[in-house]
């Protein structure tokens, strides 16, 4: 009998520190830090929680201030998701006028694999609680200007495209609600 042929050693992409965060009060706290102290750029692939809460003001109000400051702010969404998020502090939110308003958010029909890049080497990855979907309960935040750099790769290639389906993601979110 043979032995099993060895696996190939997994090629190491980069390194880095990681810091933890657990529950869903320090995601939020984490991710407002995060913008609060960013000194140049918050680029974010958004999937927000499946509902709002007490916690969402801070980081809402931290990308306002982020934007008065000077900061360049980019946010990927999909139309369900602004619309929840935006929904939830004004209900009579338009889509269209927000986003005449607001360039800094393009629509995406789906977000597959959310991520957080601030200031190109802080990277936040949040993984969802195991036992209630829509829900963060870890947060993981890496300083790593590699894994950054191939994230913001994979970003400016989604935002240069939005623009092109922004028109029929906005026509198809408005014939969805009737």
């Amino acid at each position: 009998m043979t032995a099993p042929a060895q696996a190939p050693a997994p090629e190491v992409f980069s390194t880095g520190h990681s810091t933890s965060f657990v529950g869903n009060a320090d995601f939020h706290r984490c991710l407002a830090d995060l913008i609060n102290t960013a000194e140049s750029e918050v680029i974010d692939l958004v999937v927000p929680e499946l509902r709002p809460d007490e916690h969402d003001v801070h980081i809402l109000k931290g990308y306002g201030n982020a934007v008065r400051r000077g900061i360049t702010c980019k946010t990927l969404i999909a139309p369900e998701h602004l619309y929840l998020v935006q929904s939830t502090w004004d209900s009579n939110f338009d889509m269209r006028t927000f986003l005449q308003k607001f360039t800094h958010i393009r629509l995406i029909d789906r977000v597959n694999g959310p991520f957080t890049v601030v200031d190109r080497r802080k990277v936040l990855l949040n993984i969802q609680d195991a036992e209630e979907a829509g829900e963060y309960t870890t947060s993981v935040v890496f300083e790593d200007e590699s894994l950054a750099r191939h994230l913001l790769g994979t970003f400016a290639k989604l935002w240069d495209q939005a623009p092109g389906e922004q028109e029929r993601l906005i026509a198809a979110w408005e014939a969805a609600r009737g």
